[in-house]
């Protein structure tokens, strides 16, 4: 009897163990295929010209990616909060939510009514804060380094941001994302990134 019941014993480890080996793999291939599909996008992605007009199809603001940096909440270097898309109860609500599971299309729309936001009323640069936040400042060319550049801003899958990779950045709270807008007739929506790195170019051949 005692047998028996040893070797019924065995059975359903050997069993249970079978199962979760085989429930495991399929997760990380699972995983792995989403990867794969998440670089072979921004592998498609690079390979196209770049353009951050795109937002469902085409923004009608030209900008370009400047780079990330710090700020305060007393004394902001972007003055003027345009609007945010994270409180609804905020009188500056947007009446448009972040969209947390298409966080890559609701950032280039973000950036888009930002920028567009920003031109209307005749700023050049803008910000984009706290997954959600738009900021702008009619001196901000002068005004949105006060604080000194930043390393905590995400792309649009939630990883560090690279200022000369394709895709919108954005700050995480209390830093700012910052774009420039460009004239219309500077590319027509095919801005090259990484201004700050051909400045930086320039003035070492000058």
């Amino acid at each position: 009897m005692q047998a028996i019941v040893t070797c019924l014993l065995l059975f359903y480890i050997i069993a249970g163990s079978d199962g979760r080996l085989t429930r495991i793999p399929d997760a990380k291939d699972k995983q792995s295929t989403m990867e794969i599909s998440l670089e072979d996008l921004d592998l498609a992605e690079v390979e196209n010209p770049i353009n951050l007009r795109a937002y469902s199809g085409i923004c009608k603001v030209n900008y370009v990616k400047i780079g990330c940096f710090k700020d305060k909440k007393k004394s902001r270097a972007l003055s003027q909060e345009l609007f945010q898309d994270r409180k609804s109860k905020d009188p500056n609500y947007s009446g448009q939510a972040v969209d947390w599971g298409d966080y890559s299309t609701y950032l280039k729309g973000l950036a888009c009514r930002c920028a567009q936001s920003s031109k209307q009323k005749g700023f050049t640069y803008f910000g984009l804060q706290y997954y959600g936040y738009c900021f702008s400042d009619p001196h901000a060319a002068s005004s949105y380094n006060k604080y000194g550049s930043s390393n905590k801003c995400s792309n649009q899958h939630y990883q560090t941001c690279d200022d000369n990779a394709w895709g919108e950045c954005v700050g995480k709270k209390d830093v700012n994302y910052v774009y420039q807008i460009m004239e219309d007739s500077s590319g027509d929506g095919k801005i090259p990134y990484g201004l700050n790195e051909q400045t930086d170019g320039e003035a070492q051949n000058s």
